[in-house]
């Protein structure tokens, strides 16, 4: 008697936690889906005011955005909806002794929207550094596709 409620209580606390974690990952899919502004964040590695300085600084970093403007080079190495991505994508920086800064900024291009929607589903499943910069990397070249070459034709 006593060894059938020990495996029922075990199991109900089971079943809690597992539709606790399902709960999390529905309400994070959900508030990615239902969000309706054009904003995303950005992390931002450095402003740097000359193109060598930037260079020589970031040369270990392969996938990077470099936005030159107002005569400053800024250089991004992430970008998402989603804080917790965001924080998988800092933890690498962060191993390699960078400081990362986030910033909202608005997008223009629906269709990058879009497609960062399902990006950001697949970091959120990402378990590996390895997944989340190959993720992110595509993520960037899609920002630098989509949104500054539209903006810069």
């Amino acid at each position: 008697m006593k060894k059938n409620l020990v495996i029922l209580f075990i199991v109900i606390v089971l079943g809690v936690l597992s539709g606790k974690e399902i709960y999390n990952k529905i309400n994070d899919v959900y508030a990615l889906n239902n969000r309706n502004d054009n904003y995303v964040y950005l992390l931002q590695l450095g402003v740097y005011k000359n193109k060598d300085s930037m260079q020589h600084d970031t040369a270990d970093i392969n996938n990077k955005l470099v936005l030159k403007e107002n005569n400053n080079y800024y250089v991004y190495v992430g970008v998402s909806r989603n804080k917790d991505n965001l924080k998988k994508i800092s933890s690498i920086y962060n191993k390699m002794g960078y400081n990362l800064y986030y910033y909202e900024k608005e997008i223009d291009s629906e269709e990058f929207l879009e497609n960062l929607e399902q990006f950001d589903l697949l970091l959120l499943n990402a378990k590996s550094d390895f997944e989340v910069e190959s993720i992110n990397s595509v993520i960037l070249s899609s920002y630098e596709e989509m949104v500054l070459k539209n903006k810069n034709p």
